[in-house]
């Protein structure tokens, strides 16, 4: 199996430059492929494939010496930036997602590499850059390393690669109950026994952090844009983003790992209407800031190693209007908080009702 290390590299003063130099021209090619198609669609209905694109870049356009600077950086990146745009004008055409929009110049970005990669303690030796500092050292294993994504996030900048190794499988004996869950907004989630994980918005660090994160963009807007100042007022913005993030995202995978160390014989999900939600302008933000598509995707990969079923119900199966004991039905608005059985008189929680009904369904798809 393919798994990946993701960790912080220290790059040289060249390293940084060739870096920021990488990415730009990844964006540069990027766009110039939608630019490229754009024309081609307005004055014949046509599309060109990623293949004679790649090859009209190389033969013809990256000749000109105004452009020489596009053969300075990694092909393989070049390469791949093609390829995802190209992938992503297909998956518009299968009408799975909107029309490719172009890349703009950030503080953010990445870029692919594959070749002869090297990882030692300390090191890893990537194509064109060389030998780069690894922050966290003996992270990254040392053989079987497939591929290489370096990224940059403000000032700070990344490595992911992608190792091939046996099948981590951790085995258990003694399984439990299965476990449904139910997402919402006011708790992330609340589980068939009774356990609750509050919202991290809610909690005091990330309250403080936010207060403080508004106050720096304040001081931020009132800086002249490109001075000084401006730059590492910036930087102070960008780290509080991350430690955020960081913070959201830790809560999120220890989660996980306690549902999946309680060792259920299966866990059952909602499917939610993630893009339907975002249009309702009151609980927009409020989902935006969940990210319950992260704790999904962490969810699916750690189920699949610890060897427990994930099952998820249709976005239209009645969780939280059916009765848990009987399967009575009611409507049940959202200001609601509990469910009140007018059949057999069962009185729960609507979230805790919510979950057993995702724990008992029938019908459902298998996801792991």
């Amino acid at each position: 199996m393919l798994r990946a290390y993701k960790t912080e590299i220290r790059p040289t003063e060249e390293q940084i430059i060739l870096i920021h130099k990488t990415i730009g021209t990844c964006r540069y090619v990027y766009n110039l492929y939608l630019q490229k198609n754009k024309e081609a669609h307005e004055a014949t209905s046509s599309f060109l494939s990623g293949y004679d694109f790649s090859k009209w870049l190389n033969n013809e356009h990256a000749t000109q010496d105004e452009f020489a600077w596009i053969k300075e950086v990694p092909s393989k990146a070049v390469k791949q930036a093609i390829m995802n745009a190209d992938a992503a004008y297909k998956r518009f055409f299968k009408k799975l997602s909107s029309s490719p929009r172009s890349k703009r110049k950030s503080d953010y970005g990445s870029f692919y590499l594959v070749g002869t990669i090297h990882v030692k303690r300390h090191l890893i030796q990537l194509p064109k850059l060389g030998k780069v500092k690894l922050k966290e050292k003996g992270y990254i294993p040392f053989d079987g390393v497939k591929s290489a994504t370096v990224s940059r996030e403000g000032n700070r900048y990344f490595v992911s690669v992608l190792v091939e190794e046996p099948s981590r499988v951790v085995r258990k004996h003694g399984q439990t109950d299965g476990i449904g869950i139910d997402m919402g907004i006011k708790e992330l989630l609340f589980d068939s026994d009774g356990n609750t994980v509050a919202n991290i918005n809610r909690s005091n660090q990330i309250i403080k952090l936010t207060r403080i994160l508004k106050r720096q963009q304040r001081k931020l807007s009132r800086r002249v844009k490109g001075s000084e100042n401006f730059k590492k007022q910036k930087v102070i913005v960008q780290r509080l983003h991350r430690r955020i993030k960081n913070l959201k995202t830790d809560l999120k995978r220890k989660t996980v790992l306690e549902i999946v160390k309680r060792n259920p014989q299966f866990v059952t999900i909602e499917h939610l209407d993630v893009k339907g939600m975002m249009k309702n302008r009151k609980l927009s933000n409020a989902f935006q800031q969940i990210g319950i598509g992260h704790f999904v995707d962490w969810l699916k990969v750690k189920c699949l190693e610890y060897e427990i079923g994930l099952r998820q119900v249709d976005r239209f199966y009645p969780s939280s209007q059916m009765c848990s004991s009987c399967g009575s039905r009611k409507k049940m608005p959202l200001h609601v908080r509990t469910y009140d059985c007018d059949d057999c008189g069962n009185s729960l929680d609507r979230d805790l009702n919510a979950a057993i009904n995702l724990k008992n369904s029938k019908e459902y798809t298998v996801l792991v």
